[in-house]
C-alpha cells in the first residue's frame, strides 16, 4: 500500500467544525411533517473533525454539561499547533484492515515524529488538505484523546473505516458502551467530515433509543433535517468507489434497526449474535413484508 500523504485537513481556527448539528437545536422547516417524537430527548450532536479553537467554540455552544466526544475516525489522526492533522490514504483508506491497538501504535508513532522534528512540511492534496507551502516548526502536537481530555470532556473511538459501515465487533462494543450509560451525558459523535460515519452512529443512537415508536423512514428523515447525511443517495457514476459501500451501509442500517425494533431484553442480545441468527434463518421477517 502507498504511503499515506501527511496533510493538514483543518487550519486553526475559532470556529464550529463542519456540519455542526445538534438533535436539540430548534427545527422550524418539517415539510414531510417527519415524526420527531424523542429526537431533542436524544441529547446528542455531530459534526466534522474539529481543530483545538473548534472544540472550544464547541465547549461554548454545550455549556457545563457532561460532554463525551466520542470518534469515529479509524485513519491515524492529531492536532499540530491547534491545526487538525491526519495521514491520508487512498479513498482515505490508509488503515483498513488494523486493529484499534495497531491504528493507536501507528498514530502514536507519527504524533511523536511530528512533536520531534524541528520543522515540518506537510503534503498538499486537492481537496482534502489545507494549502500551506512552507515548514512549520512544532509548537504544540496531541492526540484527540489527548487534546479533548485536558478541555474536561470525556473521549471514546470506535474505529470505522472511511465510507464504510462499522465492523460487527464495533457494533457491539457501541452497544455496551450506550448501555452502561448511567446519566444522560451529551454525546458528540464526529468523523473526518462529519458525513457519513457520524450520521451513521446518531441514526444507531436514536434507533436504540426509539424503533419501537418511531418509523425507519422518520428517523433517518429527522436527521437529514438537521445536516445529516440522506443515506438514500449514492453516486456510481461520480463515485463509484463509495457505491458498493454505501449500499452495504443502508442495508446494515436497515437491519440494526429491525434489530432495536425486534429487541425485548434491553439488547442483552447483541448485534452479532442476532445477526448471525438472521442470516441462518431462510426466511426473515423483513423478507416477507
Amino acid at each position: 500500500m502507498a504511503k499515506p500523504f501527511q496533510i493538514i485537513e483543518f487550519d486553526e481556527r475559532d470556529e464550529l467544525p463542519l456540519r455542526f448539528r445538534m438533535t436539540m437545536q430548534p427545527i422550524r422547516d418539517n415539510p414531510k411533517n417527519i415524526n420527531l417524537n424523542g429526537f431533542a430527548e436524544l441529547n446528542i450532536s455531530g459534526s466534522g473533525q474539529f481543530t483545538e479553537g473548534g472544540l472550544a467554540e464547541m465547549r461554548k455552544r454545550f455549556g457545563k454539561v457532561h460532554c463525551i466526544i466520542i470518534d469515529l475516525r479509524q485513519e491515524s489522526h492529531g492536532f499540530f499547533n491547534g491545526k487538525a492533522v491526519s495521514w491520508f490514504g487512498i479513498h482515505n483508506e490508509a488503515n483498513q484492515g488494523l486493529t484499534g491497538e495497531q491504528v493507536e501504535q501507528d498514530q502514536k508513532e507519527k504524533l511523536n515524529f511530528l512533536a520531534n522534528a524541528t520543522s515540518v512540511r506537510f503534503d498538499q492534496l486537492e481537496g482534502k488538505s489545507v494549502d500551506w507551502d512552507g515548514e512549520l516548526n512544532p509548537i504544540k502536537v496531541s492526540s484527540e484523546k489527548e487534546l479533548v481530555t485536558s478541555q474536561g470532556f470525556q473521549y471514546v473511538r470506535f474505529y470505522v473505516t472511511d465510507h464504510h459501515r462499522p465492523d460487527d465487533d464495533v457494533v457491539d462494543l457501541f452497544i455496551a458502551f450506550v448501555n452502561a450509560l448511567t446519566e444522560n451525558p451529551l454525546l458528540h459523535f464526529h468523523c473526518r467530515l462529519g458525513i457519513g460515519r457520524t450520521t451513521t452512529f446518531m441514526l444507531m443512537f436514536d434507533m436504540m433509543r426509539n424503533a419501537k415508536d418511531v418509523s425507519f423512514d422518520d428517523i433517518l428523515g429527522r436527521h437529514i433535517l438537521i445536516g445529516g447525511r440522506n443515506m438514500y443517495e449514492m453516486d456510481p457514476v461520480n463515485e463509484p468507489y463509495k457505491y458498493n459501500s454505501a449500499v452495504n451501509r443502508l442495508d446494515f442500517i436497515r437491519q440494526f434497526y429491525a434489530y432495536c425494533a425486534e429487541n425485548q431484553d434491553r439488547f442483552k442480545t447483541v448485534w452479532s449474535e442476532w445477526i448471525e441468527q438472521l442470516e441462518a434463518t431462510p426466511f426473515t421477517k423483513m423478507e416477507l413484508q
